[in-house]
């Protein structure tokens, strides 16, 4: 079962870097293969550290389009299939300077012209 999600908005994000290892080479390929089935630009894996201090891991995602609440609700089936109920992924909806920004530290690991 799919952990519950939450929508919030926070206007200071920092990103730190790539988020890589075995596992979430695991969690690249099956998010590839879910996201190329929407308008997606780029996604990318990274650490991100909030204004609040917290620092977590988030998937980051340019859209051609808006945010899409099936494509929130597919991440997250994919991330509980291999991740324990007490990992959480958060999903970032990018704007323009914050792509500028995340490219500077993360490379993406899927790209494609939006639909």
């Amino acid at each position: 079962m799919a952990k519950s999600w939450k929508e919030f908005r926070t206007p200071n994000v920092r990103f730190i870097g790539e988020q890589d290892g075995l596992v979430e080479i695991e969690l690249k390929a099956k998010l590839r293969a879910c996201l190329e089935r929407y308008s997606i630009v780029a996604a990318y894996l990274a650490r991100v550290a909030y204004e609040d201090g917290v620092i977590a891991v988030a998937l980051c995602i340019r859209t051609g389009t808006e945010s899409e609440i099936d494509l929130v609700s597919d991440v997250s089936k994919i991330f509980a299939s291999i991740f324990s109920s007490e990992n959480s992924l958060d999903v970032i909806f990018l704007t323009d300077e914050q792509e500028l920004d995340l490219k500077l530290v993360c490379r993406p690991f899927l790209t494609k012209i939006a639909d």
